[in-house]
């Protein structure tokens, strides 16, 4: 069978009928409520806290990294309008969802190009009501607003008349899609194997060769002309990236893969009897085009970062090849069968979310504002309070361990000394595992363990405060205060620098050594604050998060 042009669509010989055209509305129309559904209902994500906690941060003057974080440029304004962090995010994902739909309409007008508009648009749901990526999509991460405008720089190179106004528009929006985030590159493949296929049909191979060349001039003039701090961060994210995301073997996260076939098994079906068709020539492409568009998928094998938000990200592509798997499934199984597959597929992964885990989180969060009326600095793995200043800001993820680990450096005890952070959210394998192996790549350094579990006391579940425990003794000692400021003198009278206190007392604390004793109650101490009140509601068991 010919290839089909560049110029000429399969939509023109085969016009769906209006019933199907309105069916297919109606699905999509039930998917974007049952998603819109998971956005008020669905836990705040670690990383979207962290993420969030960026805004905030850029807001306050502090300095936030320019790669990978649209989010922060794009949604900045959100905190003036919207005052709890929870609804922040909330709002930001009904901002992120149009991403979603957008991309499902870039898949749409791409597969139109190569199959029928019903198929297409089957694809482009499908893809929409998939697993992960419907749990995802919406999700406030660089992810879904880069997957839309690589999605779109496809669909320009397949569609769009003009070369060169579809090349421009393909380079721009790739390379603002790379700012979002450097995982972008893995859809090279994609993008490699359309532009070929574009100018597969042209007389000259000139014009192909010179595009490839001009966009290559292109990115060395703007690494040329950008700020060499600017072309450093690049450089040292791309050495960095390549070090870490592709060094853990084989399928490092095969069993989400597993999973994300399990959960969109129509998906999974197209794409498997696409290539049945390919194999059989009775899709009118050739196998190089299918191959470019599945390989970004196939970084999964090497990719280290292959969790489940990963799919909403690299899926696309691979809906797009889906399209020429459709026509079967709907001969065998009606059109109206891949939609009950694909409605059932959402609601089950949908109703699969723990809709109790958002208020705890909520709830934890007001009893935090309890204890702490007014913002105050602290410590945590992720930002789980974005409106307050991290002592330590960066996101206690594996590859942020892993370097931390590396340098050797105890950064939290120094951020004690330095800042005085009062409050210490233990949450997160890292804050949570103070007695950990001290070879153990994720665990702090024993250092900073130490100094932590030596300078704050629990005060309500994971909420710990700053404090010291004294040893009962007969004599006085000399012990070390972390950090200056108001403290309350708890389990039984205490004398420091000479001084008698009683319990419910405050005295006012200088950083460094202070002489305590003697001391005759098991349990005296000294808390952080003017008697801190701790909330009447027990804090939640169990995890404050889901896995994903």
């Amino acid at each position: 069978m010919q290839m089909l042009s560049p110029k000429t669509s399969a939509s023109e010989a085969s016009i769906p009928s209006k019933s199907t055209a309105i069916w297919t509305a109606l699905v999509a129309v039930v998917l974007v409520l049952l998603q819109l559904e998971l956005v008020f209902s669905k836990s705040i994500n670690w990383d979207e806290f962290f993420h969030l906690s960026q805004i905030h941060a850029s807001n306050r003057g502090e300095q936030v990294q320019w790669l990978q974080t649209p989010h922060v440029f794009l949604f900045s304004w959100v905190p003036d309008f919207v005052q709890d962090s929870i609804d922040q995010v909330i709002a930001i994902r009904l901002m992120l969802l149009p991403c979603a739909l957008v991309t499902a309409f870039a898949i749409w007008a791409t597969a139109k190009k190569f199959t029928d508009p019903t198929s297409a648009a089957a694809a482009a749901i499908t893809w929409f009501g998939a697993g992960y990526v419907f749990l995802h999509s919406f999700a406030l991460r660089a992810d879904m607003i880069a997957a839309m405008l690589l999605a779109l720089a496809i669909c320009s190179l397949a569609t769009m008349r003009s070369n060169a106004i579809a090349l421009a528009a393909a380079s721009a929006l790739s390379l603002v899609a790379f700012v979002a985030t450097i995982k972008s590159v893995l859809y090279l493949p994609a993008i490699a194997a359309v532009l070929v296929w574009r100018f597969k049909q042209l007389q000259t191979k000139r014009i192909f060769f010179g595009a490839i060349l001009a966009f290559a001039l292109l990115v060395v003039i703007a690494m040329v002309l950008l700020p060499s701090h600017l072309t450093w961060d690049i450089v040292n994210l791309l050495d960095s990236s390549a070090n870490r995301m592709f060094t853990a073997g084989l399928f490092p996260n095969g069993g989400y893969l597993l999973a994300q076939i399990a959960m969109a098994p129509a998906v999974t079906a197209m794409v498997v009897l696409a290539f049945v068709n390919v194999q059989k020539r009775q899709a009118s492409v050739q196998w190089w085009l299918p191959v470019g568009l599945i390989l970004p998928l196939a970084s999964v094998a090497i990719y280290r970062n292959s969790y489940p938000y990963f799919y909403a990200f690299i899926l696309p592509p691979v809906a797009i090849l889906a399209a020429w798997g459709v026509s079967p499934l709907i001969k065998r199984y009606s059109l109206a069968g891949i939609w009950v597959i694909v409605l059932l597929g959402a609601i089950i992964v949908s109703l699969a979310e723990d809709r109790q885990m958002l208020e705890k989180q909520r709830s934890v969060r007001a009893g935090i504002a309890q204890i702490f009326p007014e913002p105050v600095t602290y410590i945590d793995d992720m930002g789980f309070l974005p409106a307050n200043r991290r002592a330590v800001p960066h996101f206690a993820s594996g590859w942020a361990l892993e370097e931390y680990r590396s340098i050797g450096a105890p950064i939290y005890s120094r951020a004690v000394q330095d800042i005085g952070p009062p409050m210490l959210l233990r949450q997160g394998y890292a804050l949570e595992q103070f007695a950990g192996n001290a070879n153990d790549p994720f665990a702090l350094l024993p250092t900073d363990t130490d100094f932590l579990s030596q300078n704050y006391l629990q005060h309500w579940g994971r909420v710990y405060v700053l404090g010291k425990t004294f040893d009962v003794s007969k004599s006085s000692k000399v012990y070390s205060i972390a950090a200056s400021g108001t403290y309350t003198i708890e389990g039984g009278p205490l004398m420091i620098e000479g001084l008698t206190y009683q319990p419910c007392e405050t005295v006012a604390l200088t950083k460094g050594p202070i002489t305590v004793g003697p001391v005759q109650n098991v349990g005296s101490a000294v808390r952080w604050g003017d008697n801190l009140p701790v909330p009447d509601a027990d804090f939640p068991e169990d995890r404050l998060f889901t896995n994903y």
